[in-house]
C-alpha cells in the first residue's frame, strides 16, 4: 500500500517519547510519500536507509490478514514519525537452517543487514555480531527484567542486551475438561486417567512421535528436563546418555512405551510429525489429553469452534515422572541490530520495540499473529491476555521453560533423539538400547 502524508511530518510526533530517536524535522510544510509494502516501508526519497531481515510469516510478506492488518498499521505510524527513513526489507527463506546458516555467514563476514530476526535457539551464536540496544530499551521504557527468565538469559548473557526475543510459545498439556475433573500431573495420573478413557473407546493420550523437531519439544525435552536432565556439557558435547541422564530417558520411554502397550496412547503417533497433524483426531471428538504448542488452542477452534473449544478443552502443566516437578519448553524469535553506525542502531532498535515489543506493540502482535508475549506486563496490562483462560494458563507456564542449548552438537543430538523415540514406540528397540543407540549416535562426526 502507498499512503499520502501531508504537512505534520515532524520528528516529533503528538503522544510520542521525545527522547526516542527522531528525523525529518524540516519536511512540516512538504509532501511526503510513505510506502508500506513487503519491500519497503517509508519515504522512498529518504536519506536515511535501513535494511531489515524479518522472519517471513513476521513481515509483511506474510498472508495472514490479522497479521497484515497490524503490521500494516505499526510500519505506517513508525514511518510518518521518520520521514527521513526508508527501510528495505530483504527477503530470505522460511527454511529456518538455511536461513540462519546464511544469516550467520554474512554477520560472521560484516555484511549483515542493519537489522534481522534470528531464531531464539541459534541467537547466542550471534553475540559477537550484535549491538546493545540498552540505551534504546531505556529511552523506550522496556525492562529487562519484565521478560520471562527464559528469554532474560539469552537476550542479556552478560553486561549488555544483545536482542530482543519477541514472541514464543510454550508446550502444554490439553485435556478434555468436561471429561476430566482435574488434569494429570503425575505419569501415574496420566494411566489412571488414560485407563478410564479408554474404557469409553477414545485415544486418551497423544503426542507428537514422528522424526521431526516438535517430537523433541513436545514429547522428550519436558520430561527429560523435568527429572533434572541434561543434554550436553559445558564444552557443549553430548552427555545425555550418561549416568543418571541415561536413567532418565530410560524411564520416560518406559512410561511412553507402556501407554502404547495399554491402549492409552495410538500407535499411530509415530505418524504425527507436527501438532497439526492430529487436529483431525481432536476435532472428532476422538482425543482426550494431547501434548502440544500454545498455538493448537487458536487453529483448533477455528475448526470446532471458539465456544466449543472453551467449554470441552482445558490447559495445564505437561504431567512429570513425580508431582512436583514442573518444566516445559520454549522457542521463538528474536530481533537484533546488526549496523555499527550509532544513528542506524538507535533507529533499528526504536523501530523493532515499536513493531512488537512496546506495550501496544507486544500485545498487539502477539494477539494478531496467536503468539505468547515474552514480558509478562503484558498479561497484566492487556484485557485479552488477563481474561483468555488459555493465556493465564501459559502465562504460568512459561515460567517452568527451558530452551534447548545452543551448540553446534544439538542438530545431531535432536536427529538421535528422534529416532530413539520411534524406535521405542514402533517396538524396534527396547528403552536401553535405544538410549545408547541414541548416545552413540550424537557422538559421530
Amino acid at each position: 500500500m502507498i499512503l499520502m502524508v501531508t504537512g505534520g511530518c515532524s520528528g516529533k510526533q503528538t503522544g510520542e517519547d521525545s527522547s526516542s530517536p527522531q528525523t525529518g524535522s524540516k519536511k512540516e510544510e512538504s509532501e511526503v510519500k510513505i510506502t508500506v509494502s513487503p519491500q519497503m516501508i517509508g519515504n522512498e526519497n529518504a536519506s536515511i536507509e535501513l535494511v531489515w531481515q524479518p522472519n517471513p510469516p513476521h513481515s509483511l510478506s506474510d498472508s495472514n490478514p490479522k497479521k497484515l492488518e497490524y503490521l500494516t498499521a505499526k510500519a505506517t505510524e513508525w514511518a510518518q514519525a521518520h520521514p527521513d527513513v526508508k527501510i528495505k526489507i530483504m527477503d530470505t527463506t522460511t527454511a529456518i537452517t538455511e536461513s540462519m546458516a546464511k544469516t550467520l555467514v554474512q554477520a560472521s563476514s560484516g555484511q549483515a543487514p542493519d537489522m534481522g530476526a534470528i531464531d531464539s535457539f541459534i541467537f547466542p551464536q550471534f553475540y559477537d555480531y550484535v549491538q546493545p540496544i540498552d540505551d534504546v530499551m531505556q529511552e523506550k521504557g522496556i525492562q529487562i527484567d519484565d521478560f520471562y527468565d527464559f528469554a532474560k538469559g539469552v537476550m542479556k548473557p552478560q553486561d549488555e542486551t544483545l536482542g530482543l526475543w519477541y514472541t514464543t510459545d510454550v508446550r502444554v498439556l490439553f485435556y478434555r475438561k468436561d471429561l476430566i475433573s482435574e488434569a494429570p500431573k503425575t505419569w501415574a495420573e496420566v494411566e489412571k486417567i488414560g485407563n478410564d478413557l479408554k474404557a469409553k473407546g477414545m485415544d486418551a493420550f497423544i503426542y507428537t512421535a514422528a522424526r521431526d523437531e516438535a517430537t523433541v519439544m513436545s514429547s522428550v525435552l519436558p520430561y527429560f528436563w523435568g527429572q533434572g536432565g541434561t543434554l550436553v556439557n559445558d564444552q557443549g558435547l553430548p552427555v545425555f546418555g550418561e549416568g543418571d541422564n541415561r536413567q532418565y530417558l530410560i524411564d520416560q520411554l518406559t512410561f511412553q512405551k507402556k501407554c502404547i502397550d495399554d491402549g492409552i496412547t495410538p500407535s499411530r503417533v509415530v505418524g504425527f510429525g507436527t501438532d497439526p497433524d492430529y487436529i483431525p483426531d481432536v476435532a472428532a471428538g476422538q482425543v482426550g489429553m494431547f501434548v502440544a504448542g500454545n498455538y493448537m488452542s487458536g487453529q483448533l477452534s477455528s475448526v470446532i469452534g471458539e465456544d466449543e473449544f472453551s467449554k470441552m478443552w482445558g490447559v495445564a502443566q505437561i504431567p512429570m515422572k513425580d508431582e512436583g516437578s514442573r518444566v516445559t519448553a520454549s522457542g521463538g524469535w528474536v530481533s537484533a541490530v546488526f549496523t555499527k553506525d550509532e544513528e542506524k542502531r538507535k533507529l533499528c532498535a526504536d523501530f523493532l520495540i515499536s513493531m512488537y515489543v512496546d506495550d501496544e506493540g507486544m500485545a498487539g502482535w502477539c494477539k494478531a499473529g496467536g503468539y505468547l508475549p515474552t514480558r509478562e506486563s503484558v498479561y497484566d496490562t492487556d484485557d485479552y491476555f488477563n481474561t483468555d483462560e488459555v493465556m493465564q494458563a501459559c502465562r504460568e507456564e512459561l515460567k517452568y521453560a527451558e530452551v534447548r542449548p545452543s551448540v553446534d552438537s544439538y542438530t545431531k543430538i535432536s536427529e538421535s533423539l528422534q529416532i530413539m523415540l520411534s524406535d521405542v514406540l514402533t517396538g524396534t528397540s527396547t528403552p536401553e538400547k535405544a538410549v545408547d543407540n541414541a548416545f552413540e549416535n550424537a557422538q559421530k562426526e
